[in-house]
């Protein structure tokens, strides 16, 4: 059956002013033109719609149920631009994280996205986590993927709990499969591959190695802003570094790496998701995102 949505509107219309002319005014065309493609609606139906033997016209019993559902279609019809029109010009949503988290993570999160039934356009910011920080409080990002970090405290009602992360020392290990720097010998000089200062997870092995300080010595050898880095310069067998776990498990594996210190040692991080606090509206296609990231699984 081909009916033309403009005779949906053009009943619809005639419904409104129980008059031919009138109608005819409002969908500018001429009333014959008008009367016409009433006709040709009714033809293509096989019933009458309405009764033109008043001179206020009627809606027939099935005009009145095709005025319902004529209006219900073109709502649907308006309802499905606006959507596919916000699918075509939608700009990506931004992401911001580190480089570790990026690499770890992100992944994680696309593919969760990716499994979603609408597309989503996503951007990444890689940047050091102060830096990101920053990004979330500029609202030049969408979303922050990060450790908690006192300084987003600030966002905590408008962020998700992804998952827990350990950050576990490791360092190469000797002929015996041991560790070449254990934690567990009291007053051993242990040489130590920090993170950048100012950082976050700095100030987490930080405040550790300080707590720790009456145990061991810790020579600092290097520094740099990224786990994988450190990580390398473990694996040169240059000292111990503090790695999150989802970052060493092809090198746990193969027993390239192994940890150097037990659960003390061990600090454990929690990873969120945050945004931008009163960024979207109840019906935004953010706010749909977002209530779906509360059921990642990372």
């Amino acid at each position: 059956m081909n009916i033309e949505t403009k005779w949906l509107k053009d009943f619809i219309a005639l419904a409104q002013t129980r008059n031919f002319s009138k109608a005819a005014g409002l969908r500018h065309v001429s009333q014959p033109a008008f009367s016409r493609r009433i006709k040709s609606l009714e033809s293509k139906l096989n019933c009458k719609l309405v009764n033109r033997l008043h001179q206020s016209i009627q809606l027939t019993a099935s005009g009145e149920i095709f005025l319902n559902r004529a209006e219900n279609i073109l709502q649907q019809l308006e309802l499905l631009s606006e959507e596919l029109q916000q699918q075509t010009t939608r700009t990506p949503l931004v992401f911001s994280a580190t480089h570790t988290l990026s690499v770890g993570v992100f992944p994680s999160i696309v593919e969760h996205i990716n499994k979603l039934p609408f597309n989503v356009d996503t951007q990444l910011k890689i940047a050091d986590a102060d830096d990101c920080t920053n990004l979330l409080k500029q609202k030049h990002c969408d979303y922050l993927l990060a450790f908690s970090d006192p300084l987003l405290d600030a966002f905590h009602d408008d962020s998700i709990l992804l998952t827990k992360v350990k950050m576990l020392p490791v360092c190469q290990a000797n002929e015996q499969g041991d560790p070449i720097y254990p934690l567990s010998q009291s007053k051993s000089n242990v040489p130590y591959l920090a993170y950048q200062e100012n950082i976050y997870l700095d100030r987490v092995v930080s405040k550790l190695l300080k707590e720790k300080a009456n145990q061991l010595n810790f020579n600092k050898m290097l520094m740099s802003p990224m786990a994988d880095s450190l990580k390398m310069m473990a694996l040169k067998g240059l000292g111990v570094a503090w790695i999150p776990e989802f970052s060493l498990a092809a090198e746990l594996a193969s027993q390239q790496l192994v940890i150097a210190g037990d659960k003390q040692w061990q600090p454990e991080l929690s990873l969120h998701l945050y945004r931008a606090k009163k960024m979207h509206n109840s019906d935004s296609f953010q706010e749909k995102i977002w209530q779906h990231f509360k059921v990642i699984n990372i």
